[in-house]
């Protein structure tokens, strides 16, 4: 019995051992948390998409760069038709031109596309991240999980066949070797259910960073350790939120992008010019004439007045939508700093009042069950009170880890490549 309650020692407090070694497994893809942002950002179908309308912004750059207007030939002669007839000729080469800014204005609504579109990549990797990070951490916890059920079924087993043993020896009564084989078969089941979640949460990872389900992934590691709760200083972080958030530099680029488009509408009503040279022969044997044309539409039914009106429109939409983002990040990092502080300090007192003095009753329990100071139904309740803490630790541990990938969503901070 005392080398029973001796590995039940060995292996509840020496987790890391069994988790730091890491076996050749042929194609498994062993994955930390950057290989998981790696290989998520790269095949993430919302950061493809956010990278396809950058690709797009930039076409519509490229165009708006491109002068939008092609001079013109016209020629008039029956040359064309019989080149023995030298007779009239009429020729025109013809540019029209924007002179009031309209190219200019036409560049800069395009610029802030692109402002856009590149900020929303930003956005869409990090939201991608802080998805990435959470289906980490929920796998690493079921790993933990499924190890500590794993541990206690197989101890809980060989309680059992000891029990047994001590029941033909008389040393116990029925009664206590139904209780242990009960034991025995609830960890049983725990350990079912917890296979069961450690496969959903790896397909929930594989299904985030669009691996195929056959593709076997073995967790390495468990990710970052969020700073001290007690240095993090509120409004220093608004102002970092405000100034790194992607979805707000895209509401600015938006806000500016309609602006533009409203001076692009003001600046289309000035006509452009039509400058045409011209070329001119009344017939054979008569002197070429040469001449300039100028043409200038007058805007008197058109002048963009819905344009205008529709583009200062959206432009106080932009403007309010900003504000709205502005406040929505203030909220997300007010709720996330605090949920961070909870998480943590809960994690504090799981690791000092809950797993440390379980596991310090364990040590005590051994001495007093070989003592026969505890009978077996208090020795095996007390030792579910050390599978308790040890699986209420892990989901502490991933609350703790979650709350961190929040907050740094919420600050819009991207992980060093």
């Amino acid at each position: 019995m005392l080398r029973w309650w001796l590995a039940v020692v060995v292996l509840l407090n020496a987790p890391g051992a069994a988790f730091s070694q890491i076996a050749p497994a042929g194609d498994t893809l062993a994955v930390d948390l950057a290989t998981a942002r790696r290989i998520g950002l790269a095949s993430r179908p919302q950061v493809l998409a956010a990278r396809a309308r950058l690709d797009a912004a930039r076409g519509d750059r490229r165009q708006a760069g491109a002068y939008p207007f092609n001079p013109q030939v016209q020629v008039k002669t029956p040359a064309l038709f019989d080149p023995g007839d030298l007779g009239p000729l009429e020729a025109l080469f013809t540019q029209e031109v924007e002179w009031a800014g309209q190219w200019s204005s036409r560049k800069a609504v395009a610029d802030a596309g692109v402002a856009a579109a590149h900020e929303g990549v930003a956005d869409a990797e990090r939201t991608s991240i802080h998805d990435i990070d959470i289906a980490f951490y929920r796998a690493v916890t079921a790993e933990r999980q499924l190890e500590v059920r794993g541990r206690w079924l197989a101890l809980s087993q060989r309680l059992a066949r000891a029990v047994q043993a001590q029941l033909r020896e008389g040393k116990v009564s029925t009664l206590e070797a139904n209780l242990a084989q009960i034991e025995a078969g609830r960890a049983h089941a725990a350990e079912r259910s917890a296979r069961r979640v450690h496969v959903t949460a790896l397909l929930e990872l594989h299904r985030t960073l669009g691996l195929p389900l056959e593709q076997p992934v073995r967790i390495i590691g468990e990710g970052e350790t969020g700073p001290d709760p007690a240095v993090l200083d509120l409004d220093s972080l608004v102002t970092v939120a405000v100034a790194a958030r992607p979805d707000l530099r895209a509401a600015d680029a938006a806000v500016e992008r309609w602006r533009a488009q409203g001076q692009f509408a003001g600046r289309s009503v000035i006509p452009n010019l039509r400058i045409s040279a011209v070329a001119d022969r009344a017939g054979a044997g008569e002197p070429l004439h040469w001449g300039l044309q100028v043409a200038l539409p007058v805007p008197l039914w058109n002048r963009n007045n819905g344009l205008r009106d529709a583009a200062r429109g959206e432009a106080a939409a932009a403007e309010a939508e900003r504000q709205a983002t502005v406040l929505r990040i203030r909220t997300e990092v007010a709720a996330t700093v605090e949920a961070y502080r909870s998480a943590r300090d809960e994690l504090a007192v799981f690791e000092t009042q809950v797993l440390r003095p379980a596991r310090d009753n364990q040590r005590l329990l051994e001495t007093a069950y070989e003592a026969g100071r505890l009978d077996l139904p208090t020795t095996m309740l007390l030792r579910t009170q050390l599978l308790d803490a040890e699986i209420g630790y892990w989901m502490t541990w991933l609350e703790d880890r979650s709350a961190y990938a929040a907050l740094r969503a919420a600050l819009g901070v991207l992980p060093a490549d």
